[in-house]
C-alpha cells in the first residue's frame, strides 16, 4: 500500500513509500481485560508480545498462502506474515519494539484527500452483504464508521443510509438500491432548493435484509445501539458486529487515529483506564517497561493530524 502510493506519502531515506502505521501506546486487549474476558497476566504478555512490523527495508518475501508455489513446504506457511514482523527476543522478557509511523506520510494522507472526514452532502445507499461469520476483510462496521464520521463533521449523517444483507453473498440488493437511488437523484432535480434530505424517497431508510432479498426490518432505529446507548434495534440484533483490535484498545468506531496521544501509565491507573484492576507495584513496573513513553489516550484528536 505505501510503495503504491508513494506519490503520496512520500519516499523514505531508503527509496521506499513512507508508513503511517503506528502503534505505540496501544493497549491491545484493553476492552476484554476490563470485561473480565482475559486476565491483567494475559493482557501483559499480549501487549509484551505485540510487537510491530519490520521497516519496509527489512521485509522479506512473503510465504505461503501469498505465493502458492510455496505450499508444498510446511516451513513456508506463514499466513500472518511473522517473517516481517518485530518480536521479542526472548517470548516477552523483553518487550517486543512498537512502530512509530512517519509523520510526513500521515500529514500527507490528510492533505491529499485520502482521508474521509465526514464533509459529504451527495445522497449514500452504503449497502453491503453482512459477512461478518467468515474471515474476510470487509467487516461491517466501516458502514457505521463512515457513518460516525459524517456526524463528527456536522452532526448530521441524514443524507445516508445503511443496508444490510445476509451473507455468504448471495441475493443481489444493488438493482433496489439503484432504484431508489435513482427515485432519490430525480427528487433533487426536481427540487433543488431542498436539501439532500429533504429529498429522501420512502425507499431511502436505513434497512436490512434476509439472504433471499426480504426485508427483516426499515425505518429509524432498525440500527440503535451501535452508535448510541439505545436498546439494539431490530437489524442491530440481527447482525451484531465484531470488532477490531484498535477499537478493542480503546480506539473509537470510526478510526481516525493514525497515531494516538499518550498518558503516562501512572495516569491511566489513577483515571480508571483499566476499569476494576489494580496493578501492583509489579505490574505497574511492567506496564511501563512496556509503555515507556505513554499509553494511548483515545479522549484526545490524533497526533497525526497536521
Amino acid at each position: 500500500h505505501w510503495d503504491d502510493l508513494r506519490n503520496v506519502y512520500g519516499i523514505d531515506a531508503d527509496g521506499y513509500g513512507r508508513s503511517t502505521w503506528d502503534n505505540v501506546g496501544v493497549q491491545y486487549g484493553l476492552a476484554a481485560l476490563k470485561a473480565g474476558q482475559i486476565t491483567p497476566a494475559e493482557f501483559l504478555k499480549l501487549n509484551a508480545t505485540a510487537g510491530s512490523w519490520k521497516e519496509s527495508k527489512d521485509m522479506v518475501q512473503e510465504g505461503c498462502p501469498f505465493l502458492s508455489f510455496l505450499c508444498a513446504n510446511p516451513a513456508q506457511f506463514d499466513p500472518w506474515s511473522r517473517r516481517n514482523m518485530r518480536l521479542s527476543p526472548d517470548g516477552g522478557t523483553t518487550p517486543a519494539p512498537r512502530k512509530q509511523g512517519d509523520p510526513i506520510a500521515m500529514a500527507a494522507a490528510y492533505s491529499s484527500g485520502l482521508v474521509f472526514r465526514g464533509d459529504i452532502d451527495i445522497p449514500i445507499i452504503d449497502w453491503r452483504h453482512y459477512l461478518e461469520r467468515q474471515l474476510d476483510m470487509h467487516n461491517s462496521h466501516q458502514s457505521f464508521a463512515s457513518r460516525q464520521r459524517m456526524l463528527n463533521f456536522d452532526g448530521d449523517a441524514s443524507n445516508g443510509v445503511i443496508w444490510f444483507t445476509d451473507g455468504p453473498p448471495a441475493f443481489d440488493q444493488a438493482p433496489q438500491a439503484f432504484a431508489v437511488m435513482d427515485e432519490w437523484m430525480a427528487n433533487i432535480a426536481a427540487h433543488p432548493e431542498q436539501s439532500v434530505a429533504q429529498n429522501k424517497p420512502a425507499g431511502a431508510v436505513d434497512k436490512c435484509f434476509n439472504g433471499d432479498g426480504s426485508p427483516i426490518a426499515s425505518g429509524d432505529g432498525v440500527w440503535n445501539g451501535i452508535l448510541d446507548d439505545e436498546a439494539a434495534g431490530a437489524c442491530t440484533q440481527r447482525f451484531p458486529l465484531y470488532s477490531t483490535s484498535r477499537i478493542v484498545a480503546g480506539g473509537p468506531i470510526e478510526g481516525g487515529i493514525y497515531k494516538c496521544q499518550t498518558k503516562s501509565v501512572a495516569t491511566a491507573i489513577a483515571d480508571g483506564t483499566y476499569g476494576l484492576w489494580a496493578p501492583s507495584a509489579a505490574d505497574t513496573a511492567r506496564l511501563q517497561q512496556i509503555f515507556p513513553t505513554g499509553v494511548c489516550d483515545y479522549s484526545k484528536p490524533d497526533a497525526g493530524k497536521p
